[in-house]
């Protein structure tokens, strides 16, 4: 039979060249926590471990160069002291450790409830579930390089988050719960929608018609079952359109409407459009312009053969935005129009510009 003897040391090591030792950081009440030592050089090693609860474990070994030494006396949660040292009768071999064992509850499971999809730079809710665990760390990463984070307790925790998305695109959303014991997360894919509102800046009376309408912003995916309700302007009550297809970034919802001299000046239009989930307010100014006609000398032929053709000019000093002309020749017959229909045209007001009939 081997005889084992240890020298009693003049003061405790603190480093080694050849012994390490393993103690964790945290264990499960109830469940077995392993220790490990080992060294590489010499033929006799032991290991010692003070674990602060009025137990002690010594494990001594000759030719084993790793010890583990396993204990499931931890029942309740908190936080442990252990010292640990590990020996060898080789020359300088021998290492102490002090450390903090943490007991805690494991996590027995996390989840969330979100909505598939949001816009962008409206509040998006995310309800997470956290079962067990003791001093858990909740953390919210929306995937847009933004980061959320809590401390719970233990038992059941049901915790709301508001989050805002700054750019449309698609997003992988992870909720992790973790603590010393357990790691938990899960993923799932958001989408966030953008929707951007077009159409005339400038409308003309008459007609005063124009077109608007709104889009998902390019490379998208479909967003269903939209309805948007329109206000044209500060003399309009809101006018609610339902689209009939989904929306993307070629499938557009559109609405026509005419203003009349009564809107003449800035007119803002406002879509809020929704559907079961989110909603987005846009909106846009359009200039309701009716603008006169200022009218200059009008000259014709003092004289011409019968038969043969006078010609007359008009000087506009100003043409205005829906200039229309009629000129009665006083030989009664019908009136000529120098610009049929609405007779609007955009010419500057400051060409020179003329009317002639012959």
């Amino acid at each position: 039979m081997a005889q084992l003897s240890i020298a009693p040391y003049s003061s405790l090591p603190t480093t080694s060249n050849c012994a390490s030792i393993d103690v964790p950081e945290a264990a499960v009440p109830g469940e077995t926590v392993t220790f490990e030592g080992s060294a590489v050089n010499g033929s006799t090693y032991a290991f010692a471990i003070d674990l602060s609860d009025d137990w002690s474990i010594f494990e001594a070994a000759q030719y084993q160069q790793n010890i583990t030494v396993s204990y499931n006396g931890y029942e309740t949660i908190g936080e442990e002291s252990v010292t640990a040292i590990y020996w060898s009768d080789a020359d300088d071999c021998a290492l102490l450790s002090e450390t903090v064992l943490s007991i805690q509850d494991a996590i027995v499971d996390v989840n969330f409830t979100v909505a598939p999809l949001a816009f962008t730079d409206n509040n998006f809710t995310v309800t997470v579930y956290v079962i067990g665990g003791t001093d858990t760390t909740v953390e919210i990463d929306p995937g847009d390089g933004s980061l959320s984070s809590c401390e719970v307790s233990s038992g059941l925790s049901v915790l709301t988050y508001d989050l805002v998305y700054e750019n449309p695109g698609q997003f992988e959303l992870i909720v992790s719960a973790y603590n010393e014991v357990t790691d938990i997360s899960r993923s799932r894919m958001i989408d966030v929608y953008e929707l951007t509102i077009f159409g005339n800046t400038t409308v003309l009376v008459p007609p005063g018609s124009g077109t608007w309408g709104v889009s998902v912003v390019t490379d998208q995916g479909p967003l269903e079952d939209v309805v948007c309700l329109w206000s044209m302007g500060i003399n309009y009550q809101n006018i609610t359109y339902t689209t009939d297809t989904e929306l993307n970034s070629s499938v557009q919802h559109e609405v026509a409407f005419s203003y009349e001299e009564a809107d003449v000046g800035m007119q803002t239009i406002t879509a809020n459009c929704s559907n079961a989930v989110f909603s987005q307010s846009l909106t846009m100014d359009v200039e309701v312009i009716w603008d006169n006609v200022t009218l200059g000398n009008l000259t014709c032929d003092s004289s011409t053969l019968w038969n043969h053709s006078i010609i007359c000019q008009l000087t506009i000093d100003r043409f205005g935005t829906g200039a229309c002309f009629e000129w009665d020749m006083g030989d009664n017959k019908s009136v000529v129009y120098y610009q049929d229909g609405y007779c609007a045209a955009d010419v500057p007001a400051t060409s020179p510009v003329y009317v002639q009939v012959r």
